[in-house]
């Protein structure tokens, strides 16, 4: 524990979760010296720390574990919005997981130093990325059509014949949104996080999270509007219906167009 207060001087995690964590790594052909010896304890610390929630670790990591691996996430792409994209993902994939997998960092064994165990992760996150084809017509409306016709049936007829420019304006509306609001609507319409987990997530209030959670949807809504108008012969009343109805969808759209396979 010395070696790990001094690394990591503002984080005071429970010696006896530590001790847990630790004792569940120590390959079981070695002694407890030599297993200490062998691994990274530093970074398990500060692994540990960061799952627990503490909000100290959750700077560090930002700090001294995400922001260095920049460098590397330029040589894939010199956008600085496409870095802070991977960075926000992986941040995400490491405290959170996605629907198929927990959090990254509770698969870290502490063989090799957490920087470098993170750059591969965001990396090849980054290279994920650039491969995948655009999606800009992925959009499954078919929960939407159905809530339509329950509304009103000359509202579904609407977007039945005018699919392809409801998915389009719906993609191109995401696509504007900035790093930060996507992956928060993804982890809160589609994985279902609370405000205050997401707040932990953040380093900020449960309040700020509410706030910037209500912002993101009215833009992307908004943004859905105009690019439906700029396609659409529709009076306002009925793109007010649209909306209205893709709002109370929100959820089902976003799973199509943000799900991360």
């Amino acid at each position: 524990m010395v070696r790990c207060r001094e690394a990591w001087p503002e984080i005071a995690l429970s010696g006896d979760v530590f001790a847990r964590h630790l004792g569940e790594r120590i390959p079981p052909r070695l002694t407890l010296a030599e297993g200490l010896d062998a691994l990274r304890v530093e970074d398990l610390y500060l692994a540990r720390a960061c799952l627990e929630g503490e909000r100290p670790a959750l700077e560090a990591l930002q700090r001294a574990i995400l922001q260095p691996v920049t460098r590397a996430l330029r040589r894939v792409d010199r956008s600085e919005a496409f870095a802070d994209e991977v960075l926000q993902l992986t941040r995400m994939r490491l405290l959170v997981g996605s629907t198929r997998q927990g959090p990254r960092l509770a698969e870290y064994e502490g063989r090799g130093a957490l920087r470098r165990w993170v750059e591969a992760i965001a990396v090849g996150m980054a290279l994920s990325l650039k491969r995948a084809p655009v999606r800009t017509t992925s959009l499954d409306d078919a929960p939407l059509v159905s809530d339509l016709h329950g509304a009103d049936p000359e509202l579904a007829l609407i977007q039945q014949r005018y699919r392809p420019a409801f998915r389009a304006a719906f993609a191109e509306a995401l696509a504007l949104l900035s790093p930060r609001d996507r992956n928060l609507l993804r982890l809160s319409l589609v994985q279902g996080l609370g405000v205050e987990s997401l707040g932990t997530l953040h380093q900020v209030h449960a309040s700020t999270v509410s706030r910037w959670l209500a912002r993101a949807r009215q833009a992307l809504l908004e943004g859905t509007r105009e690019g439906l108008s700029r396609r659409l012969t529709l009076d306002t009343a009925q793109l007010d219906s649209l909306l209205r109805v893709m709002d109370a969808s929100l959820a089902v759209s976003l799973s199509s167009l943000l799900d991360e396979g």
